[in-house]
């Protein structure tokens, strides 16, 4: 199955618990805009060609927003996919953006910085009449950084005069503080706000994390705080575990040492061993397509978080419904990255810098209460229908769609 085939399926699930506009859907159904480019690289002399995408899924409530990844699955359906999933992220909220995503098929990781320079920079140049301020805000992905976006940024500048066009810049060249552990961070919050309504102390409480790039640390780094215990974790270098706890703080030490995970104990398990760890939290963190059928028949758990977007196979929900294991779905977890990068462009189209800047806690304290508003709605709406936290958030996301829908 593709994976913007799973929106289709997971919105019509949804549908049979909300009463919405036919023609909304029937919009909502396919891309606004596709833009997909071959993206040239020279190197030792010879040039080499990268697929390049850019997927403008809706714009109703405003500029089409979304992360660019650079990873070597990047393909046209994932990109479709994630700008569907953003389209719902930023509509549950109500945010005054849309959905959008793109991405080169490249690893990063094999290529230096100057080549990753002007990787970014021939890629603007070959799709920036169709983003911008205005049109279609950018944002870090897996495999992008800052500094990438600063590139692409001031290669938009060039071309076109203007400087709102990415978020998730370093602070210095007018980002927002505390953009780089939002996501992370409010996937936690999330989680508090699931265990307070549940009666759960996160303190105490055990969980299995995979991925460990910027949303996993980060979720992993605040969980800390919590008292909670990590007792297996992995990457796409090793799965390892450990029933009396993993050291967080040193792992995070490790791990911006040597980029990978492999080595940080003797011991590895493989991630079959993984998904069958008994704990109370488990947290996909990776990429999409994670959670097989076979794997939520087996999973011991009393909650998911999705840190990653579209971890769950879609049969894999239905499976965990009726075992009584909550899912927190991707579109509200993991929305504390686009929350933030509204901010720090409102702060870039408004001119507010750098004295008018948030600082760190302002914006993670402001983040905490637009993610309990949300949360409060969607866990509302889940008592009133008697259906999953998916299907709420889903509900919740086009009825505010359906009020801006002019067609």
């Amino acid at each position: 199955m593709k994976i913007y085939d799973i929106i289709g399926k997971q919105l019509n699930k949804a549908l049979a618990h909300f009463n919405i506009n036919k023609n909304l859907l029937n919009y909502l159904k396919e891309p606004n805009k596709i833009i997909n480019v071959n993206v040239p690289l020279t190197i030792n002399n010879e040039i080499k060609l990268f697929s390049g995408y850019r997927v403008q899924h809706n714009n109703i409530l405003g500029p089409y927003k979304g992360g660019l990844r650079f990873n070597q699955k990047v393909d046209l359906d994932e990109c479709k996919a994630l700008s569907g999933w953003m389209t719902y992220k930023t509509a549950i909220h109500d945010l005054e953006l849309g959905g959008g995503k793109g991405g080169i098929a490249i690893n990063p990781f094999d290529y230096s910085d100057s080549e990753k320079e002007m990787l970014c920079r021939n890629f603007i140049k070959l799709i920036h009449q169709d983003i911008g301020e205005g049109k279609d805000i950018p944002a870090p992905d897996v495999g992008t950084t800052p500094q990438m976006m600063e590139w692409m940024n001031d290669e938009m500048i060039q071309l076109t005069g203007k400087e709102s066009n990415f978020t998730g810049k370093p602070v210095e060249n007018k980002g927002c503080e505390g953009r780089t552990e939002a996501t992370g961070y409010g996937c936690v919050e999330v989680l508090k706000y699931w265990a307070n309504k549940n009666k759960f102390s996160l303190k105490g409480s055990t969980y299995i994390l995979q991925g460990f790039g910027n949303v996993g640390i980060y979720s992993a780094k605040y969980l800390d705080i919590f008292g909670a215990k990590l007792i297996a974790v992995g990457d796409h270098s090793c799965y390892i575990k450990n029933n009396n706890g993993i050291d967080v703080p040193k792992l995070i030490e490790y791990v911006s040492n040597n980029k990978e995970i492999k080595g940080f104990q003797n011991d590895e398990s493989d991630i079959n061993e993984f998904w069958k760890t008994k704990c109370d939290i488990v947290i996909p963190a990776a990429l999409e397509l994670q959670i097989d059928e076979t794997i939520a028949k087996n999973i011991q758990c009393k909650v998911i978080l999705e840190a990653a977007n579209g971890p769950l196979y879609f049969g894999s929900d239905e499976i965990l419904e009726n075992r009584q294991i909550d899912v927190l779905p991707d579109i509200l977890t993991n929305s504390g990255g686009v929350i933030v990068s509204y901010y720090e462009y409102l702060q870039n189209i408004n001119k507010k810098y750098p004295e008018e800047y948030l600082s760190k806690e302002e914006t993670l304290n402001k983040l905490s209460n637009q993610l309990e508003l949300t949360f409060n709605k969607v866990y509302d709406l889940k008592l009133e229908k008697n259906t999953s936290y998916r299907n709420c958030a889903y509900g919740l996301a086009l009825i505010n769609l359906e009020k801006k829908f002019k067609f």
